[in-house]
């Protein structure tokens, strides 16, 4: 499914969403959701195998109900979990590689160390969610509820995220090499970007990242690794690059109205500062 594809699954879903409207008058993000099935006592729930077959026994037109369940350490790669509700669940350590999370609800689930590696998280809702040391690299998180989740030490290498992060926490997370960037050509239904409002990412290895237009209004930078990454049109209004290394970072036409960059490394070599909103506001 292309963005634009997805973009309209939204529209169509959203009033009877369980998605939030986020700010710039943009799309609705998160899972749709869906009437739940019904489903048997969580005890016979506990082997990959029980878990699949009641996926397929799903009547169409309901959504399966995983709420709650504990399935730390299942494998579960491959699995098609399309609007699951996962709400709760536990996927602590569990592999999920590949698997198809698409508008799923994981709200408030813990998946501390699991592996999500080329896993489909897009139109899903990971608020609040435990993914500290998750493994999501190739991962695709387009239009998907980030807020307050826990990503501390998560590796998102090469993913693709545009969502909803506001107060998320990726300190120490790797984030190299990541596509965040917006792109307008391919969102024909109104542009999205990833808000990462008062974030933190104390640490994180953003380097040579596509932040094209994100918002990182009151993030914390503090000590990150943004060095070749492009932060054109980004709103950078508040955000602390206390002793982060911005080497050839490109910042053109970038908002950087009271941002802190007190020992910031590579602060020469940054392309675009003198092109910048509000550069006279911001502290270095």
């Amino acid at each position: 499914m292309n963005r634009t594809s997805v973009l309209a699954v939204l529209i169509l879903l959203a009033p009877a969403g369980l998605g939030a409207q986020v700010t710039d008058s943009m799309p609705m993000m998160g899972a749709a959701g869906g009437p739940a099935a019904m489903r048997p006592p969580a005890e016979s729930l506990k082997t990959a195998e029980q878990v699949k077959a009641y996926i397929a026994a799903v009547p169409e037109g309901t959504v399966p109900n995983l709420s709650g369940l504990d399935l730390h350490g299942l494998d579960l790669r491959h699995v098609n979990f399309k609007k699951a509700n996962l709400t709760g669940a536990d996927l602590t350590g569990a592999q999920l590689d590949s698997a198809t999370l698409f508008s799923a609800d994981l709200t408030d689930a813990r998946a501390e160390g699991a592996s999500l590696v080329g896993t489909n998280l897009d139109v899903s809702t990971l608020r609040r969610a435990d993914l500290q040391h998750a493994k999501l690299q190739g991962a695709s998180l387009f239009a998907t509820i980030i807020e307050e989740a826990k990503l501390q030490g998560a590796d998102l290498r090469d993913t693709r995220i545009i969502g909803y992060l506001r107060k998320a926490n990726l300190a120490g997370a790797t984030l190299a090499g990541a596509n965040i960037g917006a792109d307008p050509s391919n969102q024909s239904m109104g542009v999205m970007r990833a808000q990462f409002n008062n974030a933190d990412l104390t640490g994180a290895n953003l380097a040579g990242a596509n932040l094209y237009k994100a918002d990182f209004s009151f993030a914390s930078l503090v000590g990150a690794d943004l060095s070749g990454a492009n932060l054109r049109n980004a709103d950078l209004i508040g955000t602390d690059f206390t002793k982060a290394n911005l080497t050839n970072a490109d910042v053109h036409d970038a908002d950087i109205n009271g941002a802190t960059f007190t020992d910031a490394r590579g602060l020469d070599t940054i392309k675009g500062l003198d092109e910048t909103r509000h550069r006279n506001q911001a502290k270095f």
